[in-house]
């Protein structure tokens, strides 16, 4: 009875709406930094430098290891490319970086990983603006995918995620968001533990705004998962209020929550809870900081299951100032309880942070560090993998005329 309730609530809401992405995740640093300059712009770049890796193979300590894993120093070199517009109308970006990485003793874990991304934003109107988002990412290993309920191992993935809308003004006074998603994953050696799936997604809110600071209305969503090779299909809906309030022009706010059901229609099971989501975001003078939390239910890629999933967030930018010295980094951490006994309950948490400096526009170098981990809450089920360095970055922005 509740999943038919919130479907009827939810087709009167997207006659009207669809959907609108956290405040939170539109703010998150992008992987492709902007130099924000006017008209077309090109730059290429090259990153070089030297890494060292803790745990190679992903995978657990072996026994009689003193909990150490096996590790080798890497060279790693990313060539990158970004096209980019901007005008009082038009905000477009593309990228593309690649990873090649080349081990001095392991050379049959060489490899070769691949993110590519573009955004649109596009004011048709005075009052309507159409966006579409892209992210793709092809990896040698799981836990560079950045996504809950997914067993770290050394197998090839392959992650996209597109979105695409309208955002505007109804009245002056209120605000509507529709989008679309949709979501991918796929694993080289598919396995009981990695099988990969699809989920499309409808989202939606209309917002009344009390003034410039504060504003409150609902929002409501649904996603079709589709799971296992196809032998799993689920439905998500949920349906709640949101509030943003914004303190001057630095910082934001954003708070909601409210009724999810998830219906897994091979089992013919229907759970229900409570979702929460919080997210700060703060620019100040010379760096931007957020910070974000969210409980809901999300699909497992992994086991073609449903999982309860918990979910913190934070990050900071700082672009290159005066005294040339900036500072990249963000952090994750998810908890996913399994809704079926079939499923993995896990722990994970990834963090990422650059520190350099440019000695000349053009030319910076950076210390970088990236780690992992998850627990599987069972006992010596504990994965690390710490991957640190120095490298070099050239990159010069070229105006297309």
């Amino acid at each position: 009875m509740k999943a038919q309730w919130l479907g009827r609530i939810g087709i009167a809401a997207l006659l009207a709406i669809a959907v609108c992405t956290p405040a939170f995740a539109q703010e998150q640093s992008p992987d492709f930094p902007s130099w924000q300059l006017p008209g077309w712009t090109f730059t290429p770049g090259l990153t070089f430098g030297m890494l060292h890796d803790t745990n190679v193979a992903v995978r657990f300590p072996s026994a009689g290891s003193d909990g150490k894993t096996e590790s080798d120093s890497l060279w790693a070199m990313q060539p990158s490319g970004q096209l980019e517009y901007r005008s009082g109308r038009t905000l477009f970006t593309s990228g593309y970086r690649g990873y090649l990485r080349r081990y001095f003793e392991l050379d049959e874990l060489n490899s070769l990983e691949q993110h590519g991304e573009f955004s649109l934003r596009e004011m048709v109107t005075r009052r309507w603006t159409v966006f579409a988002n892209d992210a793709y990412l092809n990896t040698p290993t799981t836990d560079r995918l950045d996504i809950g309920g997914i067993p770290f191992q050394r197998n090839g993935s392959r992650y996209d995620a597109f979105s695409g809308g309208l955002e505007g003004r109804l009245t002056r006074t209120t605000d509507v968001t529709a989008r679309y998603e949709f979501s991918w994953v796929d694993f080289e050696n598919k396995t009981l533990l990695l099988t990969g799936g699809h989920v499309h997604g409808l989202h939606g809110d209309v917002m009344h705004r009390f003034d410039s600071r504060s504003s409150l209305g609902g929002e409501y969503s649904v996603r079709w998962a589709d799971l296992d090779r196809g032998l799993r299909q689920l439905t998500y809906q949920s349906t709640g209020a949101v509030y943003h309030y914004r303190t001057g022009g630095r910082t934001t706010a954003e708070l909601a929550g409210g009724l999810a059901v998830v219906s897994d229609h091979s089992r013919d099971l229907t759970h229900d809870g409570l979702y929460v989501r919080a997210g700060l975001t703060h620019h100040a003078r010379r760096a931007t900081l957020g910070v974000g939390y969210e409980r809901s239910f999300v699909p497992s890629f992994s086991f073609g299951g449903s999982n309860e999933s918990q979910e913190m967030r934070a990050y900071v930018q700082m672009p290159l100032s005066r005294t040339g010295f900036y500072v990249q980094g963000s952090t994750s951490w998810r908890r996913t309880n399994p809704l079926t006994i079939e499923t993995l309950a896990l722990d994970a948490m990834w963090f990422n942070g650059t520190v350099g400096y440019a000695l000349q526009r053009w030319l910076r170098v950076e210390g970088y560090e990236s780690f992992s981990r998850q627990d599987t809450r069972l006992a010596a089920g504990q994965i690390h993998r710490h991957v640190f360095g120095v490298q070099m970055v050239v990159a010069q922005p070229v105006r297309i005329r």
